[in-house]
């Protein structure tokens, strides 16, 4: 399936019309990073729960096969098994709700590292070959975001 999403994509590729995909993914990725690490603020105050496990499985942005496990190893199995349910369920809302957001640019945060992966095929679908591309350079750079938040936070 990425494949042929990226023919679909390369058929369209207009080097002009391009140029301002890593412009857009970047300030995207950038509010995704800042938004999850909000969101796990917001846990920390609401649920009084450890700042260290709220921050580090809101962190994880959807790449629950790394998180699950590194939380796992680092902080411990609760911690482990949060991780990987909540990000989890992150690219499972992505595939149901992308579809009914109208701004279809924005709405690639709430798929986290797996734009560039799993959801992709959903954001194709309901957008146009620019944004396809935008959400491949914001699940990337969220790819590489991931392991070196996470160590960041549980280093803490």
């Amino acid at each position: 399936m990425l494949f042929i999403i990226g023919i679909e994509i390369g058929k369209d590729a207009n080097i002009e019309k391009f140029k301002g995909v890593w412009k857009e993914g970047i300030v995207l990725s950038l509010g995704t990073i800042v938004g999850s690490f909000i969101a796990g603020l917001v846990l920390y105050l609401a649920l009084n729960l450890d700042p260290k496990l709220c921050l580090s499985v809101a962190i994880g942005m959807g790449w629950y096969s790394f998180t699950g496990p590194f939380l796992a190893k680092n902080i411990g199995y609760f911690a482990g098994a949060l991780g990987f349910t909540s990000n989890f369920f992150r690219e499972v809302l992505t595939l149901f709700l992308y579809p009914k957001f109208k701004d279809k640019k924005a709405a690639i945060s709430i798929g986290g590292a797996t734009t560039m992966d799993t959801t992709l095929p959903i954001i194709s679908s309901f957008s146009n070959p620019q944004t396809s591309l935008i959400a491949f350079v914001h699940g990337f750079i969220i790819s590489i975001a991931v392991p070196l938040l996470l160590m960041l936070v549980t280093s803490i």
